[in-house]
């Protein structure tokens, strides 16, 4: 089997162990590089330094910094993802609505913890026009699977409410997670906040729903 395959952001994808490891090495100096300097002090002659590697070995897998980032982002957000789809089945049948919203909440904000880059991945999609499509099709269909959750739960709501606050939750959660992870002192009392936020939502949906 060849060692490498392609990939559209990518030169190469290791699919041998020493290969995946380098690539792991690379990642991870990318991503305590990103944290430590910010996007100004990213490159791929920083990263490569910090890895260990030479550039020539990077550029093997990676054709310029945005791959890396993209990389980075599209993982930490796989990882939100998968737990956000598998909480929604829930979602349509909970009869713990709150208990729900906490343990959504709780969970993602441990998640924010161990991806200490996840906030400078983010500013970095919005600063560099090449990864702001990455951002907003996550977004978007994180979004659009929340709409569909609660229309299951709420059949009267409208395709139009129920896509607006499919996004608004995903846009607020995403924005005070990152605020909590950059302020860790205020992190308790912003989780605290979000659960309001969300779980009152919820309520004025309902409402919505169920008026005359």
């Amino acid at each position: 089997m060849s060692e490498v395959q392609s990939s559209s952001h990518r030169r190469a994808t290791p699919v041998q162990a020493r290969s995946a490891a380098t690539v792991e090495t690379i990642l991870a100096a990318s991503s305590a590089l990103l944290v430590d300097q910010g996007l100004p002090g990213f490159n791929t002659n920083a990263v490569a330094k910090a890895a260990g590697v030479n550039v020539a070995t990077l550029y093997h897998y990676y054709p310029h910094k945005n791959a890396i980032l993209r990389q980075l982002f599209e993982r930490d957000e796989e990882a939100r993802a998968a737990f956000i789809r598998l909480r929604l089945e829930d979602l349509k049948t909970t009869t713990d609505l709150a208990g729900w919203v906490h343990d959504i909440v709780v969970t993602l904000v441990r998640m924010r913890e161990s991806q200490p880059a996840g906030a400078a991945l983010r500013r970095a999609c919005r600063a560099v026009p090449d990864l702001m499509e990455v951002e907003e099709g996550v977004n978007a269909e994180l979004g659009g699977t929340l709409a569909e959750a609660l229309r299951h739960r709420m059949p009267a709501l409208t395709l139009a409410r129920a896509a607006a606050a499919g996004r608004a939750m995903v846009e607020v959660t995403s924005t005070l997670l990152d605020f909590a992870r950059d302020k860790p002192e205020a992190a308790k009392e912003m989780a605290e906040v979000l659960e309001d936020l969300i779980g009152g939502l919820f309520v004025q949906l309902a409402k919505t729903t169920s008026a005359p």
